[in-house]
């Protein structure tokens, strides 16, 4: 999928110029260096509704690690409300990460980093040979504990909003199911092939036992009836198909990162350079 592909308020040009005007904000000295749309657009259930989150990572010069005052670990733009100034762009949530971040995030293998890295399209990348290195490094570390993260993504959204126990924080609406349904099949799928997918509906179609057609109707629903709570049956269907997804997931590995660290160090060092 490229930037084309979606269906964006803003142009890839207009994106760009909100990204290099955001990191500027925090010092002429950031350099904003990879930056690609990710969130519902990759996940395959966007809507008419759905903000652009952009993601992506800057670099600030390494001497500045040598002063009492470091440089903020990101940067973050109409993240909770519209940020002063930015009012033109107020549909655009952006979180950039400095390298040092960056790198810690992917030797935690944050799902939603890898997401970004294999999965979204880019709005821009001024280091094109850095990020395929990048990607053929976290594929020869694979599955890592990633599994174990879109298994606790899962766990975490199911009790907090499907449990139908649960008083407080109850939301059966068609986004909260597919991001449980998703979270299951996107462990299998690391377990399986050793790789990244975040879309749902190629997840649904490539992981044994994946329901594509239920997904087709959760993001219908969600696209077309403004998220109310899923009917009934369809609930049903979704609890059963989760329910399933869980039963059948493999036992997770315990998680091995030998020579992980070094490597995106040695990544790192390449990039601030």
């Amino acid at each position: 999928m490229t930037i084309d592909d979606l269906d964006l308020a803003y142009s890839d040009g207009e994106l760009r110029t909100f990204i290099e005007d955001a990191v500027a904000r925090k010092g002429t000295e950031h350099r904003p260096r990879f930056y690609a749309v990710t969130g519902s657009h990759i996940y395959g259930f966007d809507s008419a509704e759905s903000d652009v989150d952009v993601r992506g990572l800057h670099v600030v010069p390494p001497e500045e690690y040598a002063y009492l005052r470091t440089p903020a670990s990101e940067v973050t733009v109409n993240m909770d409300g519209t940020t002063e100034g930015f009012e033109e762009y107020a549909e655009v949530d952006l979180r950039s990460y400095e390298l040092k971040q960056f790198g810690s995030l992917l030797y935690e293998a944050n799902y939603n980093v890898l997401e970004l890295v294999f999965e979204a399209p880019t709005v821009m990348n001024g280091m094109p040979l850095e990020m395929d290195a990048l990607r053929g490094l976290v594929r020869e570390f694979l599955p890592m504990n990633v599994p174990h993260a879109y298994l606790g993504m899962a766990k975490s959204n199911y009790y907090k909003h499907l449990d139908p126990e649960k008083t407080e924080g109850y939301d059966p609406r068609p986004k909260k199911f597919l991001y449980v349904y998703r979270g299951l099949l996107g462990a299998q799928y690391v377990l399986d092939h050793e790789d990244i997918e975040a879309d749902v509906h190629r997840l649904a179609e490539t992981v044994d036992g994946g329901d594509p057609a239920l997904v087709e109707e959760l993001v219908a629903h969600k696209r077309e009836a403004d998220e109310p709570e899923v009917p009934q049956d369809l609930a049903k269907r979704a609890r059963e198909a989760i329910a399933a997804q869980f039963n059948a997931l493999d036992e997770l590995p315990d998680p091995d990162k030998s020579g992980y660290r070094d490597a995106i160090d040695d990544w790192m060092r390449k990039v601030r350079t």
